[in-house]
């Protein structure tokens, strides 16, 4: 797979285009925190997206509300536990790269 992430200055554009804080962004891309959208758009340490983040931001902005749930659906069968307005209460759930 070839990847290669937004710009710092792009995902500060998608955000002003959404109209959206921090905390909504984080939501919207599955980061743990709006703490975690600040280190995406810090220019001084840029660290890009990871394509997982992305797809579910975008996949959050194209899709209807019934294919995103068909989605999920497949996911809890598969077996996971996923509920996209609920806080993470680990920090290996959130949706951000771990060590």
């Amino acid at each position: 797979m070839l990847y290669q992430p937004p710009t710092v200055q792009q995902l500060k554009q998608l955000k002003e285009e959404l109209g959206f804080t921090g905390a909504q962004m984080a939501q919207l891309l599955g980061l743990s925190s709006s703490r975690r959208w600040r280190d995406l758009v810090n220019e001084n340490n840029p660290q890009g997206i990871t394509p997982a983040s992305l797809f579910l931001g975008a996949a959050r902005l194209t899709l209807n509300e019934a294919d995103i749930q068909r989605v999920l659906e497949k996911m809890r069968q598969i077996g996971a536990t996923i509920d996209l307005d609920s806080a993470s209460g680990s920090p290996d759930l959130d949706g951000d790269p771990q060590p």
